[in-house]
């Protein structure tokens, strides 16, 4: 039997609306959503992903990317679309790539450790940086670079817009299901169906979004040994 020769599936936005609407109860398969209620789907879609972002959640919101570092320079703007830089677990924020040599590390530190350093403006290889959220996202290194170098990091954006029904949403697919049931509850809970139905469905999509928050958890290989104890 032959299988299908495509490795994807992803719903457009105006596609998983429409089955939020039919696993909440409202629509039946042949039916269509109203425009009206097709863009009270979309309202909650937009604000679903905005308050993913907020617990920290990776959707498709993670690039890499490079900033160029001017010999003399501390401080830099990032571009509008940036709302923080990634920090791995140990503290590394990026590389610093000079344009003879190997890449060195960079690691972030905070608010407090920056302004403790008496002389800002040492000018070497930079070592730590501060990520400053004020609005616009800063960052500023120390030491100063002392060359022209570059910085290569991984932004953390804004989400695109889910307005648009045509696209597909901002998201890694294996949330598709997850999202899915979070808007049809909160469509249930819109269209004041009964609270044993609206609670159902959310505690699906609780569960489901706990599955999908595992995936975006960076695993390492784990090895157990097992001792005896007397």
């Amino acid at each position: 039997m032959a299988t299908a020769s495509t490795q994807t599936f992803e719903l457009s936005i105006d596609s998983l609306c429409r089955r939020s609407f039919q696993l909440a109860g409202l629509l039946e398969a042949r039916q269509l959503p109203s425009t009206d209620d097709l863009a009270l789907a979309h309202d909650f879609l937009g604000m679903e992903l905005d308050a993913l972002q907020a617990d920290g959640i990776v959707l498709r919101t993670v690039e890499r990317t490079t900033l160029a570092l001017t010999a003399g320079t501390a401080e830099y703007t990032l571009d509008g679309s940036t709302i923080d830089v990634y920090v791995d677990p140990s503290n590394v924020v990026g590389t610093i790539v000079p344009t003879t040599g190997n890449e060195t590390l960079v690691r972030a530190m905070s608010r407090q450790e920056y302004l403790s350093i008496s002389n800002k403006d040492t000018q070497t290889n930079p070592a730590l940086v501060y990520v400053e959220k004020q609005g616009t996202t800063k960052v500023v290194f120390w030491p100063v670079p002392e060359v022209n170098c570059t910085f290569r990091y991984a932004k953390i954006r804004l989400p695109y817009d889910s307005s648009d029904g045509s696209k597909t949403m901002d998201l890694a697919r294996r949330w598709q299901q997850a999202i899915c049931y979070t808007i049809a509850w909160q469509l249930a809970t819109a269209k004041s169906l009964p609270l044993d139905r609206v609670g159902f469905i959310r505690n699906t999509a609780e569960e489901m979004k706990a599955r999908a928050r595992m995936g975006d958890t960076e695993k390492t290989n784990i090895q157990m040994y097992v001792s005896r104890y007397y």
